[in-house]
């Protein structure tokens, strides 16, 4: 096709998706391109798949109830119909068959303009990988929300300003509307009858915000998402819905405040009773909800993980509700670290290169089961207080391996303010800080543990400390694990005074590893942390790790 015929094609699709006043709070939706992605393959028996790419424009009434959370709405300009517009990228991936689709729309909260969900699609080049989200049958959605996105960078959110502050509030509203525009508008550029969300790091704690500030209730009073996974985001929500709120920025120690919690719980710094899931803008409409988190969040960035299943004074366990589950990705850092791993760096030790994405697969195909057909998902797993293996990091038994620090000094910094609440929340006060308990190598006990880490070769770890030469060595780095190998031999174990078993002092062969791996794997599987599916490649991985610590002995 020539560049004048295609962008012929272009215009024409432009003016027929074009779609005016689609619903009450959506006022269009405009496509202006649509390509099939990688050349039209076929994915399983779901077929090919197309990319939709425009702008959605939503006019937010300022009176209606479902709006009144959403800080200066109220005082920014409006239309003609009193409405106050917004215009946000749109971006869509369906099956180009959509009956072939599993009838669920993934809502995937961008992380800085970043396409988080695909990370579900591992190996292969490119964002697709191996097309897991897409053999799978699922239509991935994506919309700007967020106005401070950097230039360059796709889903960006265009909203109004007042007194020269964004009105960053209506970000929620913006994801609210488009969701149950998909899910209730039978007109909707592509409809689904379930609807998910995924949010990771900053996007994660978007969703607990989200749904502290009752946006899970669409203007209508409908449900919005049935289920959702705030990923890595700890017990922290996301500074938005104020003037002055800057959510690009990483909230490392600014972004924790009471409640930390889904339950309404009594605050022992001011009194205060309120939860995530637990205040009258929240408790209706409730999704089935998956928190996952990482070391990273237990240890660093002020995100303090615990206190989501535990007491607010971090002293006793919580029973969660029925509609939510906690999973603990044992041994894992934020986001996984390259493999092979490459030299430290600006870090003391090597990226923690454990790749927890195998066990997310299994826990999005478990969310979906539950809210597609009922199922019951696996328990929650992670640390506890009842099993002795949640501890004040004074307590953590991590071994004496040299030149390695231990972390056993950190805290967890400190609340920032909550305008919801009376008093601001407490903000300034000390954060408890409760940490997974290791065992004899430094590898946490508790939790999911990926078969790297129960049938390891090294040590994983949620933190790592700054390297002296490029700042302080007492410095946690950011969303940073640690990988620190096993001495490969008995005799390279004593010489330098390693605590830890050598690797062969612990498996007889390679082959010895690599059947201990898969039955830890089958394990897994069996209570569905793990796919059938995916269990090659761990496999595949685990010899590669093998050959790179072993070769040279």
């Amino acid at each position: 096709m020539t560049s004048t015929s295609r962008s012929f094609v272009l215009a024409l699709l432009a003016a027929v998706l074009c779609a005016p006043a689609v619903s009450a709070d959506v006022l269009s939706v405009e496509i202006v391109e649509r390509n099939l992605i990688e050349e039209g393959q076929v994915f399983g028996d779901v077929g090919s798949y197309e990319e939709l790419v425009g702008r959605i424009t939503f006019g937010f009434d300022p009176d209606q109830p479902g709006n009144h959370a959403i800080v200066n709405l109220d005082r920014a300009p409006r239309n003609g119909d009193g409405l106050v517009e917004a215009t946000a990228d749109l971006r869509i991936l369906a099956p180009t068959n959509r009956r072939l689709g599993n009838g669920v729309a993934l809502v995937d909260i961008a992380n800085r303009g970043r396409l988080t969900a695909l990370g579900f699609n591992r190996g292969g080049n490119g964002p697709y990988g191996d097309g897991f989200l897409m053999n799978e049958g699922y239509t991935v959605v994506w919309v700007g929300w967020e106005f401070d996105v950097p230039e360059g960078r796709p889903m960006r959110f265009d909203v109004p300003s007042v007194d020269g502050f964004p009105v960053g509030g209506l970000g929620f509203a913006a994801v609210r509307d488009t969701t149950s525009w998909i899910k209730y508008d039978s007109e909707a550029t592509v409809s689904a009858q379930h609807t998910l969300s995924f949010g990771s790091s900053q996007s994660g704690r978007f969703l607990r915000t989200f749904l502290y500030l009752g946006f899970n209730s669409d203007t209508s009073g409908r449900k919005v998402f049935d289920g959702m996974i705030p990923h890595i985001a700890g017990a922290s929500r996301l500074d938005l819905n104020q003037p002055g709120a800057e959510p690009i920025s990483l909230g490392m120690f600014d972004a924790t405040s009471f409640p930390f919690a889904d339950a309404a719980l009594r605050d022992p710094v001011t009194g205060a009773i309120d939860g995530t899931l637990g205040n009258d803008r929240s408790r209706e409409n409730q999704p089935l909800v998956f928190y996952t988190n990482t070391g990273v969040e237990y240890w660093g960035g002020g995100r303090v993980a615990t206190l989501v299943h535990s007491t607010p004074d971090g002293t006793e366990d919580l029973t969660l509700q029925d509609n939510v589950r906690f999973y603990f990705l044992a041994g894992t850092q934020h986001g996984p670290g390259p493999f092979p791993p490459p030299p430290a760096g600006n870090r003391q030790e090597m990226g923690n290169p454990t790749d927890y994405w195998w066990n997310m697969r299994a826990l999005l195909t478990s969310l979906t089961e539950w809210v597609v057909d009922g199922r019951t998902p696996p328990p929650s797993r992670h640390p506890t207080f009842t099993d002795r293996n949640l501890v004040a990091p004074i307590a953590i038994q991590f071994p004496a391996i040299p030149d390695v620090r231990s972390p056993a000094d950190r805290t967890g910094g400190t609340r920032t303010v909550n305008p919801w609440l009376e008093g601001n929340g407490g903000g300034g006060v000390e954060l408890p800080m409760f940490i997974p308990q290791v065992d004899v190598d430094g590898n946490e006990v508790a939790g999911i543990r990926h078969p790297e880490v129960a049938v390891p070769l090294a040590t994983y770890t949620g933190w790592n400390f700054t390297n002296a030469d490029n700042g302080d060595p007492n410095t946690l780095v950011a969303l940073a694990g640690s990988y620190i190998p096993f001495p490969p031999t008995r005799a390279q174990r004593e010489r330098t005074n390693d605590p830890r078993q050598s690797i062969e002092e612990r498996y007889s062969s390679r082959d010895d590893f690599l059947t201990q791996v898969e039955a830890a794997g089958r394990e897994l599987i069996a209570q569905r942390y793990l796919l059938e599916a995916d269990l090659r490649s761990i496999l595949d991985r685990a010899g590669e790790h093998w050959n790179l610590l072993m070769d040279s002995n």
